[in-house]
């Protein structure tokens, strides 16, 4: 996981989950000072979605629910005392097609403290191992038979990750 990380962080489409590591550590991991890789305690969450940008998803409903996350969060996380705090969110959508160009202006323009937003296309390689790192997958598909489950929650399934979808009819 920290191989898969060093390489992605190193690709200019995921700077602003950059911003979550630093020195020995990556987005999720650290290393020890006996050289140990182990699981960083204070790591950000990491929320994935696979996508393909058509209006059969709208990512407006994910982005308003990461503007009201962020306001919780930070307001939770400036209180002293004996607080419940929300951990950092490290969202990384990925895929390729006709609406990226327009979420990704929206995204650019949200003023975010505790949620980092990064969009990108993953090799077939990657992908899988990028899943199974996830903490929750999310599939923003809407299906107007409701039967079609996507192969993107299929893929999550598969890799062990949970994944929030919209009601699909089994």
């Amino acid at each position: 996981m920290e191989e898969l990380w060093k390489r992605l962080l190193s690709d200019s489409q995921l700077e602003p989950l950059r911003q979550l590591s630093a020195g020995n550590e990556s987005l999720l991991t650290c290393r020890s000072s006996d050289g140990t890789i182990e699981m960083r305690k204070y790591r950000p969450m990491l929320i994935v979605s696979s996508t393909s940008w058509t209006a059969d998803e709208d990512f407006s409903i994910l982005l308003s629910a990461l503007k009201l996350y962020d306001v919780k969060a930070a307001s939770r996380n400036a209180c002293s005392g004996d607080c419940v705090t929300l951990p950092p969110l490290a969202v990384l959508i990925t895929g390729k097609g006709p609406l990226r160009e327009h979420y990704e202006q929206e995204i650019s323009q949200m003023e975010l403290q505790q949620v980092r937003i990064a969009t990108a296309w993953l090799s077939a390689e990657d992908y899988p191992l990028l899943l199974g790192s996830a903490d929750l997958g999310v599939s923003m598909h809407t299906s107007s038979s409701g039967l079609d489950l996507p192969m993107k929650v299929v893929d999550m399934l598969g890799c062990g990750t949970p994944v929030c979808a919209f009601r699909f009819s089994w």
